[in-house]
């Protein structure tokens, strides 16, 4: 028994005629006679009985009808489903980023995203850089927005936006005092310092490294709201991308310290195996992340 045997039974008995069949399935009418009775000797059953021109089902026949109404009826959900998400009006995206966008970028873009396919569901997962990133290669996430000093080569990537790292104090602190600073007079003051393998460390530790100076670290921290409240009690310095500490020191909670001999910045990239192989929601979703930061930059 193939398909297409069912599917002209079906037909037939739906409309009662081997004839309105043919025309209804656009084949000829011993095409259809042919295939009932290839389809009865498969089955070697009398599916169809003949009173005068038409056609009556034989009990095995009703029987077969069932079936074939339920197995016609999925296929119809599934070409449904299929429409659905190639639409982009269902379906889940699988996303990764860092801890720092999770909590301080992500809502805002994962919102928009929900008002324009209101149907899609998205599974954020977050971690450090490397580890998004290595969600891409076991096929946890389709794309991980991450911060990083350098371009991630073993993936497809698109540059995102561009991060600076700013030196922040509490406006008490006693480097307050001070227009700007150097980076040796930095390394002389207790840090609150980002977690091993976060990229504002790594790129912070280098640059320290690189004027051959070492940092005085009080703390270490994941969280950085635990971070931004530490420094609001004057509890040392920290190393903070922008977005963190963007509405702190806009409203005075917290300042920026110009430091003279250095500039501190990484690109975010928005990452994946293959373009080609990227589902319609992830695509969408990246076109909306892209378009947004350009927009943005103009």
């Amino acid at each position: 028994m193939n398909l297409n045997q069912l599917r002209i039974f079906y037909e037939s008995a739906r409309q009662h005629s081997f004839t309105r069949a043919a025309q209804q399935l656009c084949v000829s009418q011993p095409a259809v006679s042919s295939q009932i009775k290839q389809l009865e000797a498969i089955t070697r059953l009398r599916l169809f009985s003949k009173v005068g021109k038409r056609i009556y089902l034989t009990e095995a026949g009703e029987m077969l009808f069932v079936y074939a109404q339920k197995i016609f009826q999925l296929e119809n959900e599934a070409e449904q489903a299929m429409d659905r998400i190639r639409e982009v009006r269902t379906g889940t995206l699988h996303i990764g980023t860092t801890k720092t966008y999770a909590r301080f970028l992500m809502p805002n873009y994962i919102s928009m995203f929900h008002a324009l396919y209101p149907g899609i569901s998205i599974h954020l997962s977050e971690g450090s850089s490397m580890e998004m990133m290595q969600s891409l290669l076991h096929m946890k996430n389709e794309l991980a927005i991450v911060a990083s000093d350098m371009d991630p080569k073993f993936l497809n990537s698109i540059i995102f936006r561009k991060e600076n790292i700013l030196l922040v104090i509490s406006p008490d602190h006693p480097l307050g005092e001070k227009e700007s600073v150097t980076l040796e007079e930095v390394s002389k003051v207790p840090l609150i310092m980002r977690e091993e393998g976060s990229g504002t460390r790594k790129i912070v530790m280098e640059a320290f490294r690189n004027k051959g100076l070492m940092p005085t670290i009080l703390y270490e921290a994941s969280n950085l709201e635990f971070t931004k409240e530490l420094l609001k009690r004057g509890e040392g310095a920290s190393f903070i991308v922008e977005p963190v500490v963007h509405n702190e020191l806009k409203q005075g909670a917290l300042k920026e310290v110009a430091i003279t001999d250095i500039e501190l910045s990484m690109d975010a990239y928005i990452v994946f195996l293959n373009e080609k192989n990227l589902s319609r929601t992830a695509s969408c979703f990246m076109n909306m992340l892209v378009s947004k930061a350009e927009s943005t930059v103009h």
